[in-house]
């Protein structure tokens, strides 16, 4: 008889040191879980500052870059120009690359993710169509800029003159980041 209760005292106390177990590794799974999500919640924000000031240096450059060169555009002037030009509009394509690398980033830490803090969940929601809008401005530029030299090649050969100049090359293309059907940004 002693032995029987020995052995149920044994299964209890297995028993409780099992679900004690449990409990306790839910516990901290769930303590951890917390912290990476708060973790990860600060890396969101500090990329999308990183983002934030990026874009407006952006926004920065295209202001400089309409008051300086492309409101300025003149064909008597734009030939000697070209290779300045063309300088300014590289280095605004790079301003563009760089917002790619924040958006890469922020895409990897947004991935259908619903965080616990409205801030962070509209920062996710909100660069893609920051982002679009960028590059959507940066093609509507470009276009802008060559039709211009586009004209400018036109005026040289109507009267006789051999100067011409290149359009500027880019890659980049009107995008829809977010996918709600609406190119934010293009102006063309």
């Amino acid at each position: 008889m002693n032995s029987k209760k020995i052995a149920y005292f044994l299964m209890t106390l297995s028993f409780v040191m099992i679900i004690s177990g449990g409990v306790s590794s839910f516990v901290i799974n769930l303590k951890t879980d917390k912290e990476e999500t708060y973790n990860r919640m600060n890396d969101v924000s500090n990329t999308f500052e990183v983002f934030s000031t990026n874009t407006s240096i952006f926004e920065s450059y295209r202001d400089e870059l309409y008051n300086t060169v492309l409101s300025n555009v003149y064909y008597d002037s734009l030939f000697l120009e070209d290779t300045n030009i063309k300088n300014k509009l590289s280095n605004y394509e790079n301003l563009v690359d760089q917002l790619k690398k924040n958006t890469l980033i922020l895409n990897k830490l947004c991935d259908d993710i619903y965080y616990p803090k409205s801030d962070i969940n509209n920062k996710c929601h909100n660069y893609k169509s920051i982002y679009e809008q960028v590059v959507n401005y940066f093609v509507s530029d470009i276009n802008v800029y060559n039709k211009n030299v586009v004209k400018y090649n036109e005026y040289q050969r109507n009267n006789g003159s051999s100067y011409s100049i290149e359009k500027y090359n880019t890659k980049k293309s009107f995008i829809d980041y977010n996918k709600d059907n609406k190119f934010d940004g293009k102006e063309d």
